[in-house]
């Protein structure tokens, strides 16, 4: 299953925040190539390292549970074969304090395909929710579910000494909020060569995202073998902390617009530049008193403007109407 596009709901905009981060990650992962060890490792997230706020340096011997190979008996039931095997791994100087590699791990990966990965889905989804905030609060919305998915994953296991790094505890946030904005748009999906390209709503490709990464987090804590390298409680924290601020910075937008905090001529969400003639407004954006959802429309949910925020423009539009008239 490959995920290759979605609906494009731009305002008119570019998304230059997340093409920025982007050309951003793919530098530091050069230089990760030319540094090699003492970049990545050293400005890794190491969880050991966040809780004993000391530098780690030097080898340092992980025990891990495989299985080498166990035996079904005659009810067809699978005994495993476990054994403990000790790996080293290699530690250099981070960055002072060490607590800041829980900001420099969001832009390192483990490797060119972890690279691509992560872009893609960066690609997909951050563009329609940079262009559905500006452009300064996506980028501290990017940062805010990065640090929240690195804590998450200290917290998953408080002495780990296995270095963590990648994009995706952010990028998991970019999806908690599109999911949150745009619930029913369209995301095309590859199923294979025998199957083809099928849409199918955001709510439910990122639905079933999530339940593979909150399965996979919970069977890494009871299995007694290990099982892969991949970091799914940083997923699930970054994913609720983009839901989450994402509706708590649309409540705020909406006490604000009610209470009159905010200037009229500064949009909670965008539109284009020539959009102060009001009948413009009316024809441009959705409105959530009329429209009905239809698969393959603008997602009324795209927008931050509030119901009452729509009367009063739609008001202020039936007002004009008479001045002209008269």
């Amino acid at each position: 299953m490959l995920i290759l596009g979605d609906e494009g709901h731009y305002h008119g905009r570019f998304p230059w925040v997340t093409a920025t981060l982007i050309v951003a990650n793919v530098l530091v992962y050069m230089a990760q190539v030319f540094l090699g060890e003492p970049l990545t490792n050293g400005f890794s997230c190491v969880p050991e390292e966040m809780v004993s706020c000391q530098d780690l340096v030097g080898t340092k011997y992980h025990k891990v549970k495989r299985d080498v190979g166990g035996r079904y008996d005659r009810k067809g039931e699978y005994h495993p074969k476990i054994e403990t095997k000790q790996y080293p791994i290699k530690h250099y100087t981070g960055p002072f304090p060490i607590h800041l590699t829980l900001f420099t791990c969001m832009f390192m990966h483990g490797g060119i395909f972890h690279l691509i990965g992560n872009m893609w889905f960066l690609l997909v989804f951050g563009r329609n929710v940079e262009c559905a905030m500006s452009h300064g609060r996506f980028l501290a919305f990017y940062v805010a579910c990065g640090l929240a998915a690195s804590i998450a994953h200290v917290l998953s296991d408080l002495h780990s000494i296995l270095p963590c790094l990648g994009a995706s505890g952010a990028i998991s946030g970019i999806m908690g909020a599109y999911v949150s904005i745009h619930p029913l748009n369209k995301i095309k999906v590859w199923m294979g060569w025998w199957l083809g390209v099928f849409e199918f709503p955001a709510i439910v490709v990122i639905g079933i995202w999530f339940v593979l990464q909150y399965v996979s987090a919970f069977a890494g804590l009871e299995g007694k073998v290990y099982r892969d390298n991949t970091a799914y409680w940083a997923h699930l924290g970054g994913f609720c902390a983009g839901f989450t601020i994402l509706r708590g910075m649309v409540f705020y937008l909406q006490r604000q617009q009610a209470a009159g905090g905010q200037a009229e001529d500064e949009p909670l969400a965008p539109v284009e530049h020539d959009a102060v003639n009001p009948r413009q407004v009316i024809e441009e954006v959705p409105n959530p008193l009329e429209t009905s959802v239809q698969s393959g429309a603008p997602d009324p949910f795209a927008t931050f403007l509030s119901v009452q925020t729509m009367r009063k423009i739609q008001e202020k539009s039936q007002n004009g109407h008479k001045v002209a008239s008269n």
